[in-house]
């Protein structure tokens, strides 16, 4: 039987794209481009910003091509490059482009009048990186040294971090592959092994050790993605905006944050070492810095280069090995903005998006509001009532949320909700779903949340968010109070198991199914160094969105254990290991040893246990029993013990009043009797006592009167001689 062309199918795949909203769909983020780390960072020395640039529109344009060339004009090229036909040519003329693009001469054609005429040219792109001729240099001593056999020193090398295989200087002199190709890790074997003849199966587990060794190289895993993706959009509108200087450095800068929004995780910030680090890659002086950067010119169109990024921060000497460089660091735009002649077109979407969003509403889609009857109407993704289920959608007529009209037996996949927060039952379903709503938390009690620069949201929001996540009932600050009474000899990170640190730690709870909760539940990290990078990321006044950043470290220590996860690494697992009883002294000062001024509170609300773990229990202790002091007597109607009450009255103190100022006057301070309503306290100084006595007094005697519940007044006593007095 004969097809005719018209029965006949495509051998394309025509999609046709829908958005959500106006920005993604001027953006277009599912059209990406995606460059490799080892390109940015090996590559862009040797070929310069514009001959790199003019690669990646190659690579880009070679992901559309449905030939094995690409076929363009020179000012359609120029045009997808952002330079000029003249400056296009120049960087055709590069010695080393020839080791990603290979040029051909179009064919020649004749015209209907008779002129020959020359046809657009043809380019072959080679996709993926091959070695920097440095690498290719260095890598070659590097195998010729690890062993007598190709195969064997293949080994060995890939049994090396992949940076230890780079050339110091990426656009070092490389002698010995001085003819620009693209060269592989093969090549250099068989450079450094030249009367080695390898045949039959020895020869197969060469090419396959040679091209293990070549990905190990250029995928660099360390840690970080070994692409950095940014829609198309981007290089069509920005760079001819930015320049491609500008443009490069925004992408190396995008390759140190973590972005993985498939997982929730993203982090806009990050610290180069060295501003050195990111001028050798781009090929440019300080002078080039300071004038685009640093002192740019006002753009006349409405942008700025902090659209993109901006410096935030300073540190030197934060590399040990160096520390006479100067670390800064940048907080990076994770999402692209707008262009300037974009922007009108925005505005006018912004304007219509509600019409355009109701004239989508087809048969078949989605629509605002459902009713439960015959026309409610689904997106692709759903049945409609008289069709099959897709798979793994239950054969009964309700919804896979709690409740639904399920009108006519209306199905959906387990995955998807109603288009509604909450429907109305159908009066005529037998068996109507039950509104499920999540369990009240036990506990009275929440921890206090971190500063608002840690980022999440509160924890209702954060709860109902999780969907079928169940949040514990059982509060972290309890578990802290609880341990800081009975077990004070306790290490922290014994207090509560880790799924309650992951859950309660910060407002927003770190999600089940992300790379942290995954380690610390399936015994990929110890519960101790689990405690210490909590205890890192919260100290750390940088970080926007805390469970984030903890499964970016996880997964870059995962990637490489023989690396410290964190700065002062030993230190954070110490404070961890810390017995729960020692944090309201030694723990808060190693605390302020390792945290920025913003950061002093001690974590998870530790300066109120003491008032807590009174309030838990009005028994004294054993060593706080009734004596000649009075500290040891119930006093008021609280039941609790003098000596209680003036701990809570210091937490209280301490929440209330800055922590230098606290540090300086209230710091020490100790109960020394309390008779006939009066609580007598004792300070180091006399300076200290006038300065208490002017201040301070009436908000500790405040404070004391409240947990009391009976007025109490307050004389303070100073000196080393009333310390020693007896009674």
């Amino acid at each position: 039987m004969t097809i005719t062309p018209q029965a006949q199918a495509s051998e394309r795949l025509t999609l046709t794209p829908e958005y959500s909203t106006p920005y993604n769909a001027i953006i277009r983020d599912d059209v990406v481009m995606g460059v490799s780390r080892y390109f940015i960072e090996r590559w862009l020395p040797v070929l310069g910003p514009s001959v790199a640039a003019l690669v990646n529109t190659l690579r880009q344009l070679d992901y559309r091509c449905q030939d094995d060339t690409i076929e363009i004009s020179g000012a359609a090229l120029a045009r997808e490059a952002a330079m000029s036909r003249r400056h296009l040519y120049t960087c055709l003329d590069h010695p080393w482009i020839g080791a990603f693009v290979q040029p051909e001469a179009g064919p020649r054609q004749r015209t209907a009048s008779g002129k020959i005429i020359q046809g657009a040219n043809r380019y072959r792109v080679r996709m993926d990186d091959p070695l920097a001729p440095a690498d290719a240099e260095h890598l070659l001593d590097v195998l010729a040294s690890a062993a007598d056999t190709p195969l064997e020193a293949a080994r060995r090398a890939l049994e090396m971090a992949p940076r230890d295989l780079w050339a110091p200087d990426p656009a070092g002199a490389a002698p010995r592959f001085s003819q620009p190709r693209a060269l592989t890790a093969l090549d250099v074997l068989q450079r450094a092994f030249p009367g080695h003849a390898a045949t039959g199966d020895d020869r197969a587990a060469l090419v396959q050790a040679a091209e293990d060794l070549h990905r190990h190289i250029t995928l660099v895993h360390d840690g970080r993605a070994a692409k950095i993706i940014v829609p198309q959009y981007f290089r069509r509108r920005w760079w001819p905006h930015l320049g491609h200087d500008l443009a490069w450095a925004y992408l190396w800068l995008r390759g140190w944050v973590y972005d993985n929004p498939e997982e929730g995780v993203r982090r806009d910030t990050c610290w180069i070492p060295a501003l050195n680090s990111l001028l050798a890659v781009i090929g440019r002086p300080r002078e080039w810095w300071r004038r685009n950067v640093e002192n740019a010119a006002e753009r006349p169109d409405g942008w700025s280069l902090d659209d993109f990024f901006r410096q935030t921060d300073t540190q030197k000497g934060r590399d040990p090995a160096h520390p006479q460089w100067v670390a800064r660091q940048f907080t990076v735009a994770l999402d692209v903005p707008l262009a300037p002649e974009d922007r009108a077109r925005h505005a006018e979407l912004v304007r219509r998006w509600p019409e355009i969003a109701a004239g989508i509403a087809e048969p078949g889609s989605a629509i605002v509001a459902h009713t439960g009857k015959e026309e409610v109407r689904h997106s692709e993704t759903h049945r409609p009532p008289n069709g099959p289920p897709q798979t793994g959608t239950s054969e009964n007529g309700v919804s896979a949320i709690a409740a639904h009209t399920g009108g006519q037996g209306v199905r959906h996949t387990a995955a998807q909700g109603s288009a509604m927060p909450a429907h109305r039952q159908d009066s005529e379903s037998e068996n109507p779903a039950p509104l499920v709503t999540a369990p009240e938390p036990t506990s009275s009690k929440h921890p206090d949340p971190p500063p608002a620069d840690s980022g999440g949201a509160d924890l209702p929001a954060a709860a109902a968010e999780t969907g079928s996540e169940e949040i514990s009932s059982e509060w972290l600050f309890d578990r802290l109070a609880e341990a800081f009474k009975r077990h004070p000899e306790s290490p922290l990170y014994r207090a509560a198991p880790p799924e309650i640190w992951l859950e309660q730690t910060w407002p927003e709870p770190v999600r089940r199914h992300s790379p942290a909760w995954q380690a610390a539940t399936g015994g990929g990290v110890a519960p101790r160094d689990l405690v210490a990078l909590i205890l890192a990321v919260w100290g750390d006044a940088t970080v926007n969105h805390p469970p984030r950043y903890l499964s970016w470290l996880l997964q870059h220590w995962q990637a490489r254990p023989d690396t410290a996860p964190v700065e002062r690494w030993a230190a954070w697992t110490a404070l961890a290991d810390l017995p729960i009883g020692d944090w309201l002294e030694a723990g808060r000062q190693q605390w302020r040893e390792l945290v920025p001024p913003a950061r002093r509170a001690l974590p998870f609300g530790m300066d109120d246990l003491a008032a807590e773990v009174d309030a838990l229990s009005l028994d004294a202790s054993p060593d706080e029993a009734a004596g000649p002091d009075g500290l040891g007597d119930p006093v008021g109607s609280s039941g609790r013990t003098m000596r209680q009450i003036w701990r809570g009255a210091l937490a209280q103190l301490r929440s209330q009043m800055d922590e230098t100022n606290f540090a300086n006057w209230l710091e020490g301070a100790r109960a020394l009797r309390y008779a006939d309503g009066v609580l007598t306290v004792w300070v180091s100084s006399e300076l200290v006592r006038g300065w208490l006595d002017q201040i301070l007094k009436a908000d500790i005697e405040a404070a004391v009167s409240g947990l009391a519940g009976e007025p109490v007044a307050v004389r303070i006593v100073a000196g080393q001689q009333v310390l020693a007095a007896p009674g």
